[in-house]
């Protein structure tokens, strides 16, 4: 759009170029003015609040701003200086529009001033200031009218903010002319284009002037509500339930979890409980007396996507409220959607406080806490270790030592799956691969191998006896598994009876942690299963454990396990203090549960108890590695062959065990690399490969077979 402002001025209109070399010697210009329009690109909401105040004539200001970024982001957590602006903008006084659809760089003043600030105005710049013409400027005063006041324009670069004029000059043609010469006319058409064109939602604020004006809530209700918008997170979702889980957790009082006398305030938990039974009885005698409301958690949707309110409109099957993008639910609302949508409870770390959040049934619970005494860790400990005794007592097992530290490797992982975020902090900062250095679970057996059950005692322990229920593998695919991550919880999602082929099709695991920023929580993944081992992807980013043993039907077995699971034992409460009180380290193994063994000793200790012979003081998947014994045992078979093959090994078998060579295959780490060649297993890294089978006992005949296939490389 072309604007017909002349250059050549008439007298009344005196120009000049200015350069301005710092913010001072610009913003003088605007002393003693007593309405500013301004078009600028960037500032931030407090400055301009901040440049109305200092201003002590300025009547109005307006400010056209050009930067198209999302300007309300910046009143995020101030409500303060929500308020002021919006008074402000109510009154008249100050007005900011944003350039919403295009990105605006110009740079306009219009200053109007009362009459007598400028008379006897001396010009302390002239050495500074040059006419458009290259004459020197116009010392005369301007010729006076009957209606206008004394007015300034300014184009060129500056912008209305103070940042970056330590290092930075401007430069603009300044006019001084009247507010009703035709010159100030034009310059108004061109501020108003400005502010008409590129704005269609009319003044920034004025959306909350008309929520203040409709709502019955309190002024102060609503427009903290206001400044609560999205802070542009990658995870939407995720950050709608972490801002409700820390909701929830400010507002909604915290309690110990229950735990049958394990701390000193358990003592007033139950007599508190007790009293709460005494009331709900009276109520329910009294009709005229009503359970008190649940705390209500509102939040604004503002600026969220339509999937994202969709998914959380859900939540208005439990009591909650999606509208006028406003969410209003409680935490029982929030905790009953929750696992709805994804399946489990919601948990966090709150890292600042060194304590683990638990919701549920509509309280926050908190989890760590530090042992009570010798005797109670001791009785704790004791329960578990009668746990892992029903392998002895019940079970089946070749070697029941290995399956009872497998069964407690995995009761480890349980402990650590709901700190794994915590650790993934840690790696990111070493720059480490969270894909493959925090682990999933994966445990196989028989049928009748007690690992349906062990996932209800585990379950049972991290949570209080309040889950025990895993979730069903109809449940899992990669959808599920991607939508898991908005849920910000840290709780463990258990997977029974799953295929070693669905989980091989859960390719969003490979890079499940590759979005991850640390602002919402993710959950880690246990499978259980009686299938072997998956897919080498999987088996690169799990902890794969094995409960060789079947358990005999028996009632006096099946109730005896029933009573351990049902049993309130508080050792995971501790055992999370104990944890969150020791540093992470980076070891010289790649052992993820390195602080969680040590934490248990740390327990073990304290309650001056000798850890058992099985307790996993390394992975138990390598002190007792079912594959290295099976391996080991092959001197047994007459009819298996081994030859050397360059630098390799080849391990010819017969072809009654053609089935059983893809099991021996994925037996040894992924560091021995073996191939499949027909009836042959063609192992290409035989050192790795004798590491992993390491030395047997003096006279073991087994041997044998090792020096016999060591001395083939030698030749």
């Amino acid at each position: 759009m072309k604007f017909d402002i002349p250059l050549d001025t008439k007298s009344i209109d005196q120009s000049h170029v200015e350069i301005f070399k710092s913010w001072r010697s610009f913003s003088d210009v605007f002393d003693g003015a007593k309405r500013m329009r301004v078009v600028t690109y960037c500032d931030s909401p407090e400055f301009i609040l901040d440049l109305f105040e200092d201003l002590d004539d300025l009547e109005s200001l307006e400010v056209v701003v050009g930067d198209v970024s999302d300007y309300r982001e910046r009143l995020i957590d101030k409500p303060d200086l929500a308020d002021r602006l919006e008074q402000l903008r109510s009154e008249g006084k100050l007005v900011i529009y944003l350039c919403e659809n295009k990105e605006v760089h110009s740079k306009l003043y219009l200053i109007e001033y009362d009459d007598s600030v400028l008379e006897g105005e001396a010009d302390d710049n002239a050495e500074d200031q040059m006419t458009l013409g290259g004459e020197a400027p116009i010392e005369s005063e301007p010729e006076d009218t009957d209606d206008g006041s004394p007015a300034k324009v300014i184009v060129g670069s500056p912008n209305l903010s103070r940042n970056a004029w330590s290092n930075q000059t401007n430069m603009g043609v300044v006019y001084d002319t009247k507010t009703d010469s035709e010159l100030y006319e034009e310059f108004e058409e061109v501020y108003r284009d400005h502010r008409d064109s590129y704005n269609s939602g009319g003044p920034f604020l004025e959306d909350l002037s008309e929520q203040l004006e409709l709502s019955d809530d309190d002024r102060e209700e609503v427009i903290k509500l206001y400044t609560e918008g999205r802070v542009g997170t990658q995870d939407e979702l995720g950050e709608v339930h972490g801002r409700l889980a820390d909701h929830i957790d400010a507002e909604v009082e915290t309690v110990d979890l229950a735990l049958d006398g394990g701390t000193d305030s358990d003592s007033e938990q139950e007599s508190e409980v007790i009293e709460g039974e005494v009331e709900e009885d009276s109520t329910e005698n009294d009709p005229d007396l009503e359970e008190a409301p649940q705390d209500r958690i509102t939040l604004s949707l503002r600026g969220y996507e339509e999937s994202t309110v969709d998914t959380l409109s859900q939540m208005t099957d439990f009591d909650a409220t999606v509208s006028n993008d406003t969410l209003t639910t409680t935490p029982d609302a929030f905790q009953r959607y929750a696992e709805q949508v994804f399946d489990v409870p919601t948990m966090h770390l709150n890292e600042a406080k060194d304590e683990l959040k638990f919701h549920y049934d509509g309280t926050v619970y908190r989890v760590t806490q530090p042992p009570s005494n010798p005797e109670r860790v001791d009785e704790a400990l004791a329960e578990i270790e009668d746990y892992f005794a029903t392998v002895d007592n019940y079970g089946n097992s070749n070697n029941p030592t290995a399956v009872k530290a497998h069964m407690y490797e995995a009761l480890l992982w349980f402990f650590w799956a709901p700190f794994a975020n915590r650790q993934a902090q840690f790696y990111r900062e070493h720059g480490i691969n969270l894909d493959k250095a925090l682990p999933y679970l994966y445990v196989f057996g028989e049928s009748n191998g007690g690992k349906g059950t062990f996932c209800r005692f585990a379950l049972s322990l991290i949570s209080g006896n309040r889950v025990e229920a895993p979730v069903d593998a109809d449940e899992i695919g990669k959808r599920k598994v991607r939508n898991l991550r908005s849920a910000h919880t840290s709780f463990p999602v258990v997977v029974d009876d799953i295929t070693k082929q669905k989980v091989n099709s859960l390719d969003t695991l490979r890079n499940y942690w590759s979005g991850w920023t640390g602002e919402t929580a993710y959950p880690m993944f246990a499978f259980i299963s009686n299938d072997k081992r998956p897919g080498e992807w999987f088996r690169n980013r799990a902890k794969i454990l094995r409960f060789d043993v079947n358990f005999m039907t028996s009632h006096q077995g099946e109730a005896e396990v029933n009573r351990l699971i049902d049993t309130e034992n508080p050792i995971f409460q501790w055992f999370g203090y104990e944890y969150l009180n020791r540093d992470l380290e980076l070891g010289t193994d790649s052992d993820a549960l390195r602080e969680v063994r040590a934490a248990m000793q740390d327990l073990y200790e304290y309650a001056d108890r000798p850890l058992p012979d099985y307790f996993p003081t390394e992975p138990a998947e390598q002190a007792y590695d079912t594959g290295r014994e099976r391996w080991r045992n092959l001197i047994d078979r007459e009819d298996v062959e081994i030859a050397k093959d360059s630098d390799t090994l080849q391990v010819t078998f017969p072809e009654s065990m053609n089935f059983e060579l893809h099991e021996y295959k994925r037996d040894p780490p992924m560091t021995v690399r073996i191939e499949k060649r027909g009836l042959d297993l063609i192992i290409k890294t035989p050192d790795e490969f004798f590491d992993w089978l390491g030395e047997t006992t003096t006279g073991d005949p087994r041997e044998g077979f090792l020096s016999r296939a060591r001395s083939l490389l030698k030749r």
